[in-house]
């Protein structure tokens, strides 16, 4: 007596309501294909460089995986491969929801605060262009005048020049000029405006000291210490 063993090749296909049921069986294949450490991720890019085989190894994977599960998919699915249906799905999962997307724009935008010039020029364009992701309805000059109330007194005739005579252009015209002002100005360094502005205000508080204060003295070579930074040898500070 023979026995016959029947194999039933079911293909599931993906739609908007069977995830789920569509999942186990496809994971299932690419685990006996060895494709399924490859689209989760699990494993690192072998270096195109240093590992060339096993590059080469993981791009085929990736490539058949890619082949093995498109074919899987209904066409309500593939529907999502349109230009359209695409760019709604990258947005949903990039941007967020409206809402969501303008809030985190706008706080991330008066977050912004002003340390160096270095700093700050990357920071005020990279919130810029969340706003502009977000499609938040913020007008241009708004945006100067928030930018401009971040600026430190050094900047003070920038801000009168622009209040005066550019608050109407475009907001990346404004952000071109701060930056052709810090290059002029030379503020493209990583000091600190600041720590200068402190330090020289220490300095004026020090000097306009009373003759009989010796808190600070100098030395023959022209340097000025305070009394305080006085260590001696062999002697424990607390």
């Amino acid at each position: 007596m023979s026995s016959e063993l029947v194999v039933r090749k079911t293909k599931i296909l993906l739609t908007n309501k069977n995830y789920a049921l569509w999942l186990l069986p496809i994971e299932a294949k690419l685990h006996k294909l060895k494709y399924l450490n490859v689209v989760n991720n699990t494993v690192a890019i072998p270096d195109p460089e240093k590992d060339k085989d096993n590059f080469k190894l993981y791009v085929k994977y990736n490539k058949d995986a890619y082949a093995e599960i498109i074919q899987l998919l209904s066409q309500e699915v593939l529907a999502y491969f349109n230009g359209q249906k695409l760019w709604s799905l990258l947005k949903s999962k990039y941007a967020g929801d409206d809402l969501t997307a303008k809030t985190t724009a706008l706080k991330q935008f008066l977050a912004v605060d002003y340390n160096n010039f270095l700093l700050f020029m990357p920071s005020i364009r990279s919130a810029n262009q969340k706003i502009n992701l977000s499609q938040l309805v913020l007008d241009d000059q708004v945006r100067t005048i928030l930018m401009l109330d971040k600026l430190p007194q050094e900047f003070h005739s920038f801000k009168t020049n622009i209040s005066m005579n550019f608050e109407t252009i475009p907001f990346n015209q404004v952000l071109k000029k701060l930056e052709d002002f810090g290059a002029q100005n030379q503020l493209n360094t990583k000091t600190s405006p600041g720590l200068i502005a402190q330090t020289a205000l220490h300095t004026n508080s020090t000097e306009a000291e009373p003759k009989g204060n010796f808190t600070w003295f100098r030395t023959p070579d022209g340097g000025r210490y305070n009394i305080n930074d006085v260590k001696f040898e062999n002697v424990s500070y607390f």
